[in-house]
């Protein structure tokens, strides 16, 4: 028997028991959210007062595509749907937002769904492992705030669906993979430019030579958009990228891995940036800098905090950042290149802990405390040492998986679509970013599993396929010449 037969073997494919299976998921995402409200939960739209990421409330509502337009802090998507929300219902954005938000909940665990189908689970078993992610605690929780998070985790889901669904052939899945992917990457600044290219890179390699022109063609609008930010940004702000926050980020990870007797032993070979905190308001990097002041006539970029009295918040979209943003990025490689090997050793002994820690901390705990005694089993649940040992083994069968014999184009792209994204957060979550690191594995923790159930699946079907072999061989024996 050929290897590549062993995935028809017990296999149910797609088709009508596959819809059925989508009908539970849909149903337990719905009385899942039926009993999480009954039990206190509900839309968190604080964040719109006061969350850095967000451009101030009455610019968004009463200048949007002006402010879009001067926005270098983040990528648009986010500020974009709250300022449309905000001009649908000015006093009540959440009543647009929780109906978005809810839906991109249920298109995740739909898509991941598809995506246990696609790596040759059983009906039954992918509309379980699907129907348990959606209604869990942690997602209910992050689908409930009014952040990117759920965002990106229906990006990535979506992406990685109609991916597999395209097999890397051109066409309107494969298209609308990129556009997930341009969506992603518009959304979350952690999804770099560099990490479209990447899985565009990912997907020519998977396909087939006569059609990677077509394939190319697929994925350009999304490309010609992300390109179009970059460009408005290096030539508005002087970079070329979807975030001017970048070189604080890694500016702060580096000085926290390192510590502060290190950072005062290099201080004299150090710019001011050395003498302040990542992130300081905007007549403060003047002053410290001694950037020539400027007036651009855009509140978004001259205002130095919001407008919000009863929050005070610091407007971090001031023209000050990205003009001082190389020094941090000049800091920070000097930092390392100074102290390499304890950079290296700390990194391991801090920030990787860092980035397994629980992630229920912080802004969500309104949320976490009304369905405490759920949401704490969940943590344990999925902190425990036993899991992290059983999700390990499924990724590395799903690796060992990627690099066999015989595996359908299919499931292999899958697989490594996987493996792209959770090497991509993995690294740059530890080394771009120090005290909410948790916050970014949020992004990777369901695909995980889903890369680990396949990777099982694939195990356990090769076990099979040797079993029946060697059944099939004693029967020979048996019967004789």
């Amino acid at each position: 028997m050929r290897p590549a037969r062993c995935y028809a073997l017990g296999v149910v494919r797609e088709g009508r028991a596959g819809a059925i299976g989508g009908v539970v998921v849909a149903v337990a995402f719905a009385m899942s959210r039926i009993v999480y409200f009954r039990a206190g939960i509900r839309f968190d739209a604080s964040p719109i007062d006061y969350f850095a990421q967000l451009i101030d409330r009455a610019l968004l509502r009463d200048r949007l595509a002006e402010s879009l337009l001067y926005l270098h802090a983040q990528p648009p998507f986010y500020n974009l749907l709250v300022g449309v929300a905000l001009k649908l219902a000015p006093e009540h954005p959440e009543w647009v937002l929780w109906p978005l938000f809810m839906g991109a909940g249920l298109y995740a665990a739909l898509c991941f769904y598809v995506m246990l189908i696609y790596l040759r689970l059983s009906v039954p078993l992918a509309a379980f492992a699907g129907a348990c992610i959606c209604a869990s605690p942690l997602f209910v929780i992050y689908e409930n705030w009014c952040f990117y998070p759920a965002l990106d985790v229906a990006w990535i889901a979506g992406a990685g669906a109609w991916l597999a669904r395209s097999r890397a052939r051109p066409g309107a899945a494969l298209a609308i993979a990129g556009l997930h992917l341009g969506g992603l990457c518009l959304t979350r600044s952690l999804f770099h430019p560099v990490f479209f290219v990447l899985a565009a890179m990912l997907v020519l390699a998977f396909a087939q030579i006569g059609t990677r022109h077509r394939v190319l063609a697929c994925l350009a609008p999304p490309a010609i958009l992300l390109f179009a930010l970059c460009a408005k940004n290096l030539t508005l702000f002087g970079f070329f990228g979807t975030s001017s926050w970048s070189s604080r980020n890694v500016w702060r990870a580096v000085t926290c891995v390192l510590g502060p007797k290190r950072v005062n032993a290099e201080r004299a070979e150090l710019s001011p940036a050395a003498k302040l905190s990542a992130f300081e308001p905007g007549d403060r990097n003047v002053s410290a800098f001694r950037l020539a002041p400027r007036h651009t006539g855009v509140p978004a970029l001259d205002a130095v905090s919001k407008s919000n009295p009863a929050i005070p918040a610091v407007n971090y979209n001031h023209w000050s950042i990205p003009a001082s943003a190389h020094f941090y990025a000049e800091d920070a490689v000097h930092l390392v290149l100074a102290y390499p090997r304890a950079y290296v050793r700390r990194t391991l002994k801090l920030s990787v802990p860092l980035f397994f820690e629980r992630m229920d901390q912080g802004f969500t705990d309104a949320n976490h405390a009304r369905i405490q005694r759920a949401a704490d089993a969940f943590d344990d649940f999925e902190h425990d040492f036993r899991t992290h040992l059983a999700a390990a083994l499924g990724l590395l069968f799903a690796f060992g998986t990627l690099l066999a014999r015989g595996v359908p184009r299919r499931v292999r792209l899958l697989l490594a679509f996987g493996w792209l994204v959770l090497s991509w957060v993995t690294v740059v979550g530890i080394l771009g970013e120090w005290g909410e690191n948790y916050r970014f594995r949020y992004n990777i923790a369901w695909l995980a599993w889903v890369i680990s159930f396949g990777g099982y699946a694939a195990c356990a079907r090769w076990v099979g396929v040797a079993a029946w072999r060697w059944r099939v061989r004693l029967l020979d024996r048996a019967a004789g010449p």
